[in-house]
């Protein structure tokens, strides 16, 4: 089973996939990294603290061990001199402390980079079991891992080996010679082991921070089937969204429809076009258009007009012309002002015409609609 799951993982991790996995804390590491860095930051520490480190041992040992044949009033006053080449040993031993750590933390962002998850703190029930955890214990990562900390082990024993052999003589020379002079060579002699210890973990660190980060990206390869389903998560089920989008349409359409009855005319073709237009003098501006529809929709705004009592007005050209270039809500083109204001001019007479006591208003006809913004014109000029 593992060995299909593999093989069906042949996508590469998506952007969402490796964010969430960073979210939760599932980064590339390096422990190489972090040996070398933590070592060769207490390597540097003892390099350039190592004479004054010694000199502060050199002082605190002859402060504690020297005969002073005067006698002293009080005991504090004796232990003054220790106490401060000791506070002083103190905060140089703390400042080569911190130095490791800063290196440690340093370290815990290569490859990966700074990543501060709180999940990872969380209570998981996989981490308590015992099944998870000896399976995750025998796992052939972790045989991985052991084998490859073995090896180190054994490499840096067998380097500290020699090391110790070759210096042997200088080592046992230490018993020989001054304090001060025994314990800055000491010093000396444990750099130059660390600085040999060091070229092991970069030659392994090289080769490790590359590994990691492939590693990380295979375990986070996609099957086609979590690909499908993280696609359908983000960008939401192509059903549900058609649905989404129906009832959407369908709102707007109502808002649309309700708009009609506020329309001072409508304009139709007059089966396959209408549109409705209303003009808010208080508001100034050119005429905008409220509602349009073609075929079943045209049908349904002439009916609210009717109902309404709005004017319908047949005029194919300018209802087609109105459909194909003006949007709801937005003004008329200049273009077209010419025609619309004919119609809006009709509008007003039917306004003020009382029937019986005039003739009623004769309704515009050859609008002036220029040919281009005509579609049915357009689609002709085409066909030729």
């Amino acid at each position: 089973m593992a060995e299909t799951s593999k093989e069906d993982r042949q996508l590469p991790a998506s952007e969402q996939r490796l964010r969430k996995a960073r979210e939760e804390g599932n980064v590339p590491r390096s422990r190489d990294v972090a040996h070398l860095l933590v070592m060769g930051a207490g390597m540097g520490a003892l390099a350039l603290m190592g004479p004054s480190l010694a000199d502060g041992m050199r002082r605190l040992m002859a402060s504690t061990f020297a005969f002073d044949g005067q006698v002293r009033l009080y005991f504090l006053d004796a232990l003054q001199p220790t106490l401060a080449h000791f506070g002083d040993l103190g905060w140089r031993t703390l400042a080569i402390l911190l130095s490791v750590c800063a290196a440690a933390i340093a370290a815990s962002t290569i490859p990966g980079g700074f990543n501060l998850s709180v999940k990872v703190l969380g209570v998981k029930i996989s981490r308590i079991s015992p099944a998870s955890g000896l399976k995750r214990i025998f796992s052939l990562r972790n045989l991985v891992e052991f084998l490859k900390l073995s090896l180190l082990a054994s490499l840096l024993g067998a380097i500290g080996s020699w090391y110790a052999m070759d210096r042997f003589p200088e080592f046992a020379a230490l018993s020989h010679g001054s304090l001060v002079g025994s314990v800055g060579h000491a010093m000396a002699l444990v750099v130059g082991g660390l600085g040999l210890s060091m070229l092991l973990l970069f030659a392994l660190a090289l080769f490790d921070v590359p590994f990691q980060w492939f590693r990380h990206r295979a375990d986070l390869r996609m099957t086609r089937d979590e690909a499908k389903r993280e696609h359908r998560e983000s960008e939401g089920d192509p059903q549900l969204k058609g649905q989404i989008r129906s009832r959407q349409r369908e709102a707007a359409r109502r808002r649309m429809l309700s708009a009609v009855p506020s329309a001072d005319i409508v304009v139709v073709n007059p089966t396959h076009y209408a549109v409705a237009i209303r003009y808010d003098e208080a508001a100034g501006g050119a005429p905008r258009v409220v509602a349009k529809g073609l075929d079943e929709l045209a049908m349904r705004i002439q009916a609210i007009a009717r109902e309404s009592g709005v004017p319908v007005l047949s005029a194919p050209p300018l209802a087609r012309a109105l459909y194909a270039h003006v949007e709801l809500d937005q003004e008329i083109p200049q273009a077209l002002y010419v025609a619309v204001a004919q119609v809006l001019v009709y509008v007003y007479q039917l306004k003020r015409w009382i029937p019986g006591r005039s003739t009623a208003p004769q309704a515009p006809v050859d609008l002036p609609v220029p040919t281009e913004m005509d579609p049915k014109h357009s689609e002709k000029g085409k066909h030729a």
